[in-house]
């Protein structure tokens, strides 16, 4: 539960900074999310993506569906995954988008790793076969947490400063900020009630690893709003890579 916790600490902050700063922080967003989004990707490859198919010989299907289940969450939210705030208007789909993305971001912290890795062990019936597995699965969840809370402080943030030009009272604001960022630990809840076993680790992991890709290319690349594809945003990309290859199992 303590990835849970940080998770919701980490949206209120967000929050708390949409609040008090506002439009003035939003200098500070482009490098902020290249880096998360260069750090997501390279977690991806490097370690979310070997691992799922390690469990689950079928991960592709998920890691597709993943990818286009974030088309549809986008398309509702505007886009407020990955930071941006299109306009002031505050939407209940927009809202709703970006909860069942904090929920299924989630889900895989509030796995039983060991258990799955006995399992995968056992299912295969030959140790040294198995080995690898068992010192992988869930070894890179301290990685994938920071990654998935620098991805959420820019959302948050939107979140926030979005509300804040749409609804005036500030005790029904921070209603719908406290709910946002309180998912995350629905979303482990639900995880921690499936069965645990690699199949479903495997099937969580790639949803993830797809919605991951689409949020992190889409960081990268965009050239919308003046994100310009300069040495700065370069160097970023290039610090949160290979801060991703030194975080990942090896």
């Amino acid at each position: 539960m303590t990835a849970g916790i940080t998770l919701v600490v980490v949206a209120l902050l967000g929050a708390l900074l949409g609040e008090w700063l506002g439009d003035r922080f939003k200098q500070h967003m482009p490098l902020l999310l290249s880096f998360g989004g260069a750090f997501l990707l390279g977690l991806c490859f490097l370690h979310l993506l070997p691992e799922a198919f390690a469990m689950n010989v079928g991960a592709g299907h998920w890691v597709i569906g993943g990818f286009l289940l974030q088309i549809g969450l986008e398309y509702l939210s505007k886009g407020m995954e990955h930071g941006h705030v299109h306009g002031n208007r505050f939407g209940l789909l927009a809202f709703l988008s970006l909860c069942l993305h904090a929920l299924i971001e989630a889900m895989p912290f509030g796995l039983d790793t060991a258990q799955m890795a006995h399992e995968h062990l056992h299912d295969h019936g030959h140790e040294h076969a198995g080995h690898h597995h068992h010192h992988h699965v869930g070894e890179g969840q301290l990685a994938l947490l920071a990654g998935i809370a620098l991805h959420k402080l820019p959302v948050a943030l939107a979140l926030a400063t979005i509300l804040k030009a749409t609804v005036t009272q500030r005790a029904r604001r921070w209603a719908w900020i406290l709910f946002f960022a309180a998912t995350p630990v629905f979303g482990m809840l639900i995880a921690g009630s499936l069965p645990q076993v690699p199949a479903v680790f495997g099937a969580l992991n790639g949803v993830l690893v797809g919605i991951l890709l689409h949020i992190s290319t889409t960081i990268l690349f965009e050239t919308a709003d003046g994100h310009d594809f300069n040495g700065r945003k370069l160097l970023t990309i290039l610090a949160g890579l290979f801060l991703s290859w030194l975080a990942s199992p090896h």
